[in-house]
């Protein structure tokens, strides 16, 4: 947005506030007309710092500094609250682009649409169709907390914009993005922001590592408090234990460099034709005697450090000390005024709409006003005549007797002999006791309704347990031969006396011993793991959902004679369970399948009952006493019942199935 007034960019960091006032010139030339370093007496985030008190002072002792009254704000917001992404677009009309972004972002941003503010930024190489869009986005809550503290200052930004993407913004003003791919640093108290960027193309990421870690590798080192070990920092180039502070300094340099490295080694894997050749690092920590040429060392790459802003005429007081003192620090100040006299390349806002209504219609208030008390005094001398008008009628009408039979009087109208205003007396008065009247019937029979409405429910859920036995049953492995197609105990027995069958230990059999099922109102309350080894994926899907998960846990106790053990129930059984769990359009579907125990019928350590105390596994509050929960406990056998082998090899197992009662989503969550 193009303007005539002074743009303050306000950044607040974690370390201090800082502002450049930017203005245009008469020739056109841009004016650098001020500047402010506030810093705060503790870092925010400093365990004992109370950060809304440290920012509401700082932006108290900024506004008592300088005046606003005439000039507008943009402000910025941290670079890892913003949730940044990059995507090309498919040759399409210029016009179906925003069309195709709001589906993208849909598609890139991890939360609810209407949980976030977002923006987007097209970018186009010169000479080239292919469109790539930028996607910034950050969570509503989060802006809300950032403006709160602008809010009760009584500043009103008129955009918001991220850290970064306003170095950015600087950059390519001040012409330091040259043809080759530069990367650009801005190290600051908490995080290091990495922007890869062209001049028509950029690529962001946050480091979560800046001047903080470096105090606090002191705090570890030397046990000083943080405000003692910020102090030492500041002052090691001048202290006579300089080479003790840069060692214990030096792991979160190369942890620094290590997470530089794999970015830029990323990016360049996925940018092929991409030629970085510099790196240019802003930010206060470059202050660090020796800190710019540990870089360059290790990463192999320039490192440049900017002295001051080239295109900007400085003017009056940002002459004083402070430009000099803390160019390094202003760079996102100053991207962010440049973006409010439409001087920047990246043009994104994350500003709620709802508080640029509230800005908007705050300007407009005092016209509004004005126009309001014209029409009122105008009105007024209208309104005079019509109460004196409407008490006289008002009057005749309260000796209107109301109908005796107000059915009859809407079908049949009132006496033509009535003057108009006693008919529309008596219409109204008919209306209002036949709306009485209705209110009255609609009020009976709610209970019949309710009842009627739990019958109805009844029938709809009836074919769920039959449902879910077929699905279990699907999945239970059939031998193959005579034995897979045995239908009695008999030609069970004549199948395994025949000699056609296979061996004992060999046979793929799951014989279903007891199931168990229980209606659980949140089923991420209990405990999933297995306590039998079983490799991946069977042990790893957890329910991933805000807010509780109703819904049915089953328990199937079961024996097999395979001496796969584990392995073939994960193969045989497990994976069958998962796939007939897992249709659409059957009103439900498995969402975890997990072995909860097991163990061989015959071991020394099995107790009377196989399985694990409920205490473990029912989660809070269920209050029962079985093994898992759901189904009572089965007394150990010898001998199989329908062949008469011994079964002390056999292995019994115990496995939980959680049912979701929605269509299954899809195969978002397989491993």
């Amino acid at each position: 947005m193009a303007t005539n007034q002074a743009i303050w960019g306000i950044d607040m960091g974690r370390c201090a506030l800082k502002a450049v006032k930017l203005r245009v010139g008469a020739e056109g030339n841009l004016e650098l007309v001020g500047q402010d370093f506030i810093e705060h007496p503790k870092i925010l985030s400093q365990p004992d710092a109370d950060r809304h008190e440290l920012i509401s002072n700082a932006l108290e002792k900024f506004l008592s500094r300088n005046d606003l009254s005439k000039d507008l704000v943009v402000v910025s917001v941290p670079g890892q609250h913003t949730l940044s992404r990059f995507t090309k677009l498919p040759p399409v009309a210029p016009k179906r682009i925003p069309d195709i972004v709001r589906y993208e972002a849909d598609q890139q941003i991890p939360f609810d649409m209407d949980e976030v503010i977002w923006d987007y930024q097209t970018f186009q190489q010169e000479g080239t169709p292919d469109i790539e869009v930028g996607i910034f986005a950050m969570k509503r809550e989060l802006i809300r907390d950032h403006l709160l503290h602008f809010e009760q200052a009584s500043i009103e930004p008129i955009i918001v914009q991220s850290g970064p993407l306003a170095v950015y913004n600087t950059a390519h003003y001040e012409g330091l993005l040259e043809t080759d791919t530069t990367v650009l640093l801005d190290i600051g108290a908490e995080n290091t922001d990495l922007i890869i960027a062209t001049q028509n193309s950029l690529w962001t990421r946050t480091i979560p590592i800046g001047g903080n870690s470096l105090t606090e590798a002191l705090v570890k080192s030397f046990k000083l408090s943080f405000s003692k070990a910020e102090s030492l920092k500041r002052t090691a180039a001048t202290n006579k234990y300089t080479r003790q502070i840069f060692q214990a300094m030096r792991p979160i340099f190369a942890d620094l460099v290590q997470e530089l490295q794999r970015s830029i080694g990323f990016y360049s894997s996925t940018h092929r034709d991409a030629s970085i050749e510099k790196v240019i690092a802003v930010g206060n920590a470059l202050l660090l005697p020796g800190l710019q040429k540990y870089l360059q060392q290790n990463l192999g790459i320039t490192v440049e450090r900017p002295e001051s802003f080239k295109k900007a005429v400085s003017a009056g007081q940002a002459a004083q000390g402070i430009l000099q003192e803390q160019h390094l620090s202003l760079y996102t100040a100053y991207g962010l005024a440049l973006q409010g006299l439409d001087r920047a390349k990246i043009t994104s806002n994350l500003l709620p709409s709802e508080i640029a209504k509230q800005a908007l219609w705050r300007k407009k208030r005092p016209p509004f006003a004005a126009a309001a008390a014209c029409l009122l005094l105008a009105g007024g001398l209208i309104w005079f005549r019509q109460v004196s008008d409407m008490k006289a009628l008002a009057s005749s009408i309260d000796n209107v007797a109301p109908p005796a039979n107000a059915a009859s009087l809407i079908n049949n109208g009132p006496p033509a002999s009535d003057p108009d205003w006693v008919k529309a007396k008596k219409i109204l008065d008919a209306g209002q006791d036949l709306k009485k009247q209705l209110r009255e019937l609609a009020g009976q029979g709610q209970a019949e309704q309710d009842v009627t409405a739990e019958l109805i429910l009844l029938q709809q859920n009836k074919t769920v347990i039959p449902a879910l036995l077929s699905v279990i049953h699907k999945a239970v492995p059939t031998p193959p031969g005579a034995l897979g197609k045995a239908e009695t105990p008999a030609q069970v027995l004549a199948a395994v006396q025949s000699g056609t069958a296979p061996p004992r230990g060999q046979r793929q059999q799951v014989l279903i011993q007891a199931m168990g099922m229980q209606f659980e109102q949140d089923l991420k309350l209990f405990d999933w793991t297995s306590l039998v080894e079983i490799p991946e994926p069977f042990n790893d899907y957890d329910i991933d959902t805000a807010g509780e998960v109703p819904g049915l846990r089953i328990a199937l106790t079961f024996r097999t004679p395979n001496q796969g053990g584990a392995a073939f129930i994960r193969d045989g059984f497990m994976t069958a369970l998962r796939q007939a769990g897992r249709r659409p359009d059957t009103g439900f579907y498995f969402d975890q399948v997990s072995l909860i125990s097991g163990e061989k019928v015959g071991s020394a350590s099995r107790p009377g009952a196989m399985g694990r105390s409920s205490s473990g596994r029912s989660g809070r509050g269920s209050g029962v006493s079985s093994k898992s929960g759901l189904n009572p406990a089965l007394p150990p056998e010898s001998v199989d019942p329908l062949t008469f082998e011994p079964i002390v090899d056999d292995w019994e197992f115990e496995v939980w199935i959680s049912v979701i009662f929605e269509d299954y989503p899809g195969d978002e969550d397989e491993g």
